[in-house]
């Protein structure tokens, strides 16, 4: 992707983010906060693809893609009120299909554009599909995990800064006190990644959130998570005297510094 196809991707993005915004009534905080997302994202794929030694044209199309991704939480937001995919719509699939609408990559190489669209497609899901081209699959990749890792500053921000009562949205509407599921744990435990739908408490949030470091698509992305110090964060909000959830915690410890 060239310089000015990105800023055209940049430019798009902010148009429409800007046009739910300026009518979103009570949802104006999340909108803001998606908005931001999308920003701090862009720059998360941006350093993934640097640091994997991608040619400039692609640290472009990877920038780009950050911007994209969540295009769809905008209705999402405005149609139902919530980031639940379950209870709502799914994000990528919307995203998906009003990027390809706008016609916004449409001077874009085809076989790319396409990557591009996947990605969006399939920023969210608790697996990669399997039967896509091949070419496809590392974009896909980068954006889950440029995604997540500003999930993490999204999340933890919220809890430093107690905004999770006034932003229930930020953590799922879930229950704040109470603790992590033993069969949830379990599950984490073996490598099995557990769904949204089987949380129940916001521990359970934290600990599905830190499990995605068995599942990064780039030693980079682990790499990060060591110098930010994530484990350690969620970690001192965790009840890790419990031998279960320190258990947990010692493998994305392990996890993170194998990297």
């Amino acid at each position: 992707m060239t310089d000015a196809q990105l800023q055209a991707v940049r430019r798009h993005f902010m148009a429409y983010a800007n046009g739910y915004l300026a009518q979103a009534g009570a949802m104006r905080p999340m909108m803001e906060l998606k908005r931001e997302h999308c920003a701090f994202v862009a720059r998360n794929c941006k350093e993934l693809a640097t640091v994997n030694g991608w040619p400039a044209q692609d640290v472009n199309t990877a920038e780009a893609l950050g911007f994209l991704h969540d295009i769809g939480r905008f209705p999402q937001l405005e149609e139902f009120g919530t980031f639940l995919d379950a209870k709502s719509i799914d994000h990528g699939e919307r995203g998906w299909q009003a990027i390809r609408e706008s016609g916004l990559l449409d001077e874009v190489e085809p076989q790319l554009r396409d990557a591009l669209l996947d990605g969006v497609r399939h920023h969210n899901g608790r697996t990669i599909p399997e039967g896509l081209p091949e070419s496809h699959y590392r974009w896909i990749k980068l954006i889950r995990d440029a995604d997540r890792l500003d999930i993490y500053r999204v999340v933890y921000d919220a809890i430093v800064n107690e905004e999770l009562a006034a932003h229930p949205e930020i953590g799922l509407g879930l229950r704040l006190e109470g603790d992590p599921c033993p069969e949830l744990i379990e599950r984490i435990l073996q490598g099995d990644p557990p769904a949204y739908t089987d949380l129940k408490t916001f521990s359970d949030f934290l600990l599905l959130i830190l499990s995605w470091v068995g599942h990064m698509g780039y030693p980079a992305t682990l790499q990060i998570m060591r110098e930010r110090g994530i484990v350690g964060q969620f970690a001192a909000h965790l009840p890790t005297g419990q031998p279960q959830v320190a258990a947990a915690v010692r493998m994305f410890g392990r996890t993170v510094d194998a990297a």
